[in-house]
């Protein structure tokens, strides 16, 4: 972004990343501070960027129950999810774990009380314990139930 100024000063503004500087110059010299400024920001990205690849491969989980433990203290379990929504999320994380692994990983967390299983089998969804409860106490058996007593026939 250009702006003159009336005494032949230009104004240039750059974002590069996460930085953002505006340069004030006369139109000869603007062009030498631009590439100074760019110089200077590569520099100092470039060991920025370094340190923060090595710090994520030093932190980086390395098997399947690290990966979903990950997954857990991020908050994905605010929201009920299935064995597949999981597994999905794993794969698309990169990493290559079977929904086999990933089952007996949630299994072992829903018996540490770490997740809460919600659900029936094959069919069951887990969630974060601290998340609320549904307040419906009516059991899916006993709806199905009273969904099969005839009408106006009262016990």
């Amino acid at each position: 972004m250009f702006q003159e100024d009336s005494a032949d000063k230009v104004k240039v503004r750059l974002k590069v990343g996460s930085y953002e500087v505006e340069i004030e110059a006369s139109l000869d010299q603007i062009e030498e501070g631009v590439r100074r400024v760019l110089e200077a920001l590569k520099e100092g990205e470039g060991t920025a960027v370094d340190r923060a690849v090595t710090d994520r491969e030093r932190t980086k989980p390395q098997t399947c129950r690290q990966v979903v433990e990950r997954l857990l203290v991020e908050g994905f379990f605010e929201e009920a999810r299935t064995l597949s929504d999981v597994t999905r999320e794993v794969a698309r994380r990169g990493y290559g774990f079977d929904s086999t692994a990933v089952g007996h990983v949630l299994l072992d967390l829903v018996r540490e009380e770490k997740l809460s299983r919600e659900g029936a089998p094959r069919r069951y969804v887990y969630v974060s314990p601290s998340r609320p409860q549904s307040t419906d106490v009516t059991t899916s058996s006993a709806r199905q139930a009273s969904q099969l007593e005839p009408e106006g026939r009262t016990s």
